[in-house]
């Protein structure tokens, strides 16, 4: 959180001074304000900051996933999107409207799972309770934390292409299949896995 947010591989630092960090989170706020649509006006306090902290940790862990609770209005949803500015990640979250129903819901997953496993775009799904329009929505969620998938997301010719789109990644690990296969499907999997964090 105290390198720049254009270094790429930025190193977990140990930060022994708190005004330094708020300074330099207060720095990434602006930042951020200046790029965004949607600036945010956020006070930085100390729960803040750790609660920042421990959610720009878990962004940089691997398959990385969180369940933030606490009141609404609370900024959990902005400390996520603040971290994840910070840590060049995108930020994907569904938007409800009038008519959102399960299959609005699975194009949005098949749009956010392209966008990670093929596009290789380091993502964040951004998911409210007061999205869950459908009990669905949280088993298709569930499945995705578990297994990296959600099953029969994609038709036969879908799949196809979201295989085409990790083909040259699964050369490079040396499982280069003739046909899109299992190993190209767990291969993208994998790959959804490492460029998606929930």
């Amino acid at each position: 959180m105290l390198s720049p947010a254009s270094i790429p591989q930025r190193p977990y630092t140990e930060c022994p001074d708190v005004a330094v960090l708020q300074k330099e989170i207060e720095a990434h706020l602006v930042s951020y304000n200046e790029m965004s649509s949607k600036p945010m006006d956020l006070v930085c306090f100390l729960y803040m900051l750790e609660h920042l902290a421990r959610v720009a940790r878990v962004i940089k862990s691997p398959g990385g996933n969180a369940l933030l609770v606490g009141l609404g209005g609370s900024g959990r949803q902005s400390c996520t999107r603040l971290a994840c500015y910070m840590a060049d990640f995108a930020v994907f979250q569904i938007e409800i409207a009038k008519g959102y129903d399960m299959s609005a819901f699975r194009e949005d997953m098949k749009k956010m799972l392209t966008k990670a496993g093929g596009s290789e775009e380091r993502t964040i799904f951004l998911f409210s309770d007061t999205q869950i329009k459908d009990e669905g929505f949280v088993e298709d969620v569930n499945n995705l934390l578990n297994t990296g998938e959600i099953p029969n997301l994609f038709p036969a010719e879908e799949r196809v292409a979201v295989c085409e789109m990790v083909r040259k990644a699964a050369v490079d690990e040396g499982k280069a299949p003739v046909a899109c296969s299992v190993a190209t499907s767990g291969r993208r999997d994998r790959q959804v896995e490492d460029f998606l964090y929930s």
